[in-house]
């Protein structure tokens, strides 16, 4: 007997442990998918900064910083003048994000000098003044140790500023090229285009202050591959310079610039945004026409944009069918997330309820933003008598199924009856469920009925 008596004890033990696990299910929901939702948070269309407008089709706003108003003086930074400019809060007020790009060289019909006339005078004026084809302006000379250390700084500043501000989506490295494009008109008389050795300190910049998978590139390089960047194209929808982009991207390229050799990077939206904006060389309705549209929408897939802008159409400029493809277009963009399946699941002797919900992301890349998701449970009358948050994984759900178990604490004690459970996506910017699902479920706002059970 006393052989058995351990024995006994542990299969006790093993039985109590299994029965702490044990669940029921009290309900297996199927969800179907509904129609995508078009524009959401962190995903559509960009307007210009200074040009405020309310269009359902913008979810970003891009901001060009310019570094003679920026820093008039020496480390004095009138980031006032540049929020106003920009419209800030009124962005702000309409739940939208903003994209930044430094810029250091805007071509035009006349010539601006586009950095602080000190650091110009610091400088000794290294660098180019400029007639070209692109219009009138100044190139420094980026291998200017002055120019490189006084970037360091201000690129400190903008990170103190808004490296932690859920307003700033992403960031474009600019600072290099006209325009932040990363390429120069030597045709106009100016130096080539700095080598990587120079090109990667401006990139570490950047990453010293901002989160990687937040920043954007030109053009593909080892460096923003290494470190996980995204990448955005301001030719996006003309075929060949498109595909051609999209070719450095899988395979790699001679760069026309530098003539060194870039590594592709393939695959890159998993981790970091792809973004852009229309070539100007076309007119909006021609990439939304009959006879275009197939081409633009495949491009967009293989690109996995999730942002397009300033250069961009705007809501109500297209008529016909060039209006519709353009919603189509905008619905296909970026995320598209929705819960497939829910089950709620009862503790066997805790009592506790369970939500096993199985998200698909039907869109081209992920949320790049690891959001809450909102849950509540409501009674028949509609009250809400419990609420809660989980955490989403939602930078790392690509295209494809993905499926995440949340214990409903403080959910034990719940009188007998019929309950729902609804679920939504906080967007950081507001506190609130503010993303659309592509679910066919009741909706209040941005929660969805994921399941209906009965304790």
């Amino acid at each position: 007997m006393k052989k058995l008596l351990p024995l006994l004890l542990l299969g006790l033990a093993l039985l109590a442990a299994a029965l702490l696990r044990a669940r029921f299910t009290l309900a297996d929901a199927v969800i179907p998918a509904g129609e995508k939702p078009a524009a959401n948070p962190l995903k559509g269309f960009m307007a210009w900064g200074e040009n405020y407008r309310r269009d359902p089709l913008v979810a970003f706003a891009y901001i060009p910083v310019y570094w003679d108003e920026l820093e008039p003086r020496p480390g004095q930074y009138d980031f006032a003048a540049l929020e106003e400019r920009c419209h800030f809060a009124r962005w702000r007020a309409d739940g939208v994000r903003l994209v930044l790009r430094l810029v250091l060289d805007t071509p035009g019909e006349q010539a601006r000098l586009g950095l602080p006339q000190w650091l110009y005078d610091e400088m000794e004026g290294a660098g180019t003044w400029y007639d070209g084809d692109y219009g009138q302006g100044f190139s420094p000379d980026y291998t200017s140790p002055v120019l490189q250390a006084a970037h360091r700084r201000l690129l400190a500043a903008l990170g103190a500023r808004y490296a932690d501000d859920p307003q700033v989506a992403f960031v474009e490295l600019g600072s290099l090229g006209h325009w932040g494009e990363w390429h120069v008109d030597t045709d106009a008389g100016i130096e080539p285009f700095p080598p990587q050795s120079v090109t990667d300190g401006y990139v570490q910049d950047y990453l010293d202050v901002f989160d990687a998978h937040t920043l954007l590139v030109r053009r593909p390089c080892a460096l923003a591959r290494d470190r996980g960047l995204g990448l955005y194209n301001d030719s996006f929808g003309l075929p060949d310079s498109h595909n051609e982009w999209l070719d450095w991207i899988e395979n790699g390229y001679t760069s026309d610039q530098s003539g060194e050799w870039m590594p592709g990077m393939p695959d890159f939206w998993y981790r970091a945004p792809s973004g852009g904006e229309f070539s100007p060389r076309q007119e909006s309705g021609w990439y939304f026409s009959a006879g275009q549209f197939s081409t633009t929408l495949d491009l967009l897939r293989r690109s996995h944009s999730t942002f397009l802008g300033p250069n961009a159409p705007q809501s109500g400029e297209l008529t016909g069918t060039a209006a519709d493809n353009l919603q189509t277009f905008v619905a296909e963009m970026g995320y598209t997330l929705g819960v497939r399946g829910c089950r709620v699941l009862r503790g066997v002797l805790s009592g506790k309820l369970e939500a096993e919900l199985i998200w698909q992301n039907t869109g081209l890349a992920p949320l790049y933003g690891d959001w809450p998701i909102a849950l509540e449970l409501r009674d028949t009358g509609g009250h809400t008598v419990w609420s809660g948050q989980a955490a989403g994984s939602f930078s790392r759900w690509g295209p494809g199924t993905h499926v995440l178990r949340v214990p409903l604490e403080d959910t034990a004690r719940l009188p007998a009856g019929d309950y729902t459970l609804w679920v939504g996506i906080v967007d950081p910017l507001t506190g609130r469920p503010g993303v659309a699902l592509q679910m066919e479920a009741p909706r209040d706002g941005a929660l969805y009925q994921a399941a209906a059970f009965r304790i």
